[in-house]
């Protein structure tokens, strides 16, 4: 063998276990930070095991297989889709925490390609700095946050009831005179 050759295999070989190295690593992540989930694959993370759920309670239910994972793992548990550490949560405070207290902390969030299903496809949860159409969740955001302030709720919900108790009873009304 030449030595040419003996590099070459060497420096494949070096690669290859730096490789197997930082994805072992990656996968202690989880472990690192406390927090509880299934074991995940070498190749595929937790990929299996959601495929596996999906195919158990079916694809247009894939958006409640989170929570069964919950019900095994606990209110906050850690998922690997491949190699990325996906936490998740159904507890309130820690979601008041992510999504409003440190909420441009957690700007770019990864979109879920695989479940291809309202309401996980339509989420404004899932719009990063730039969005499908050349604006993001700053933009978004500036647009949608006046529209809902405390005041105008308030004027919304003085505006919607007694409309709503007028058409109830115009419809009741309606109905009684066609017995």
């Amino acid at each position: 063998m030449s030595l040419l050759t003996i590099a070459i295999l060497s420096l494949i070989l070096y690669f290859l276990i730096v490789a197997v190295w930082r994805r072992y690593k990656h996968f202690q992540l989880r472990d690192e930070l406390g927090l509880p989930g299934p074991k995940p694959d070498f190749f595929t993370g937790n990929i299996k095991d959601l495929m596996k759920m999906i195919k158990e309670m079916g694809i247009e239910n894939s958006p409640y297989i989170r929570l069964k994972v919950a019900e095994m793992y606990g209110k906050t548990y850690g998922f690997y889709v491949g190699s990325l550490l996906e936490i998740n949560s159904t507890d309130l405070e820690f979601a008041k925490e992510v999504m409003i207290k440190q909420f441009s902390n957690f700007i770019n969030r990864q979109p879920i390609t695989f479940q291809d299903v309202f309401p996980m496809k339509e989420s404004l949860l899932h719009i990063g700095k730039d969005g499908p159409h050349g604006y993001g969740w700053k933009e978004i955001r500036s647009i949608v946050s006046p529209v809902f302030t405390t005041g105008k709720m308030k004027l919304v919900d003085v505006w919607h009831h007694p409309r709503e108790n007028r058409n109830f009873d115009q419809s009741a009304r309606k109905s009684n005179s066609k017995r």
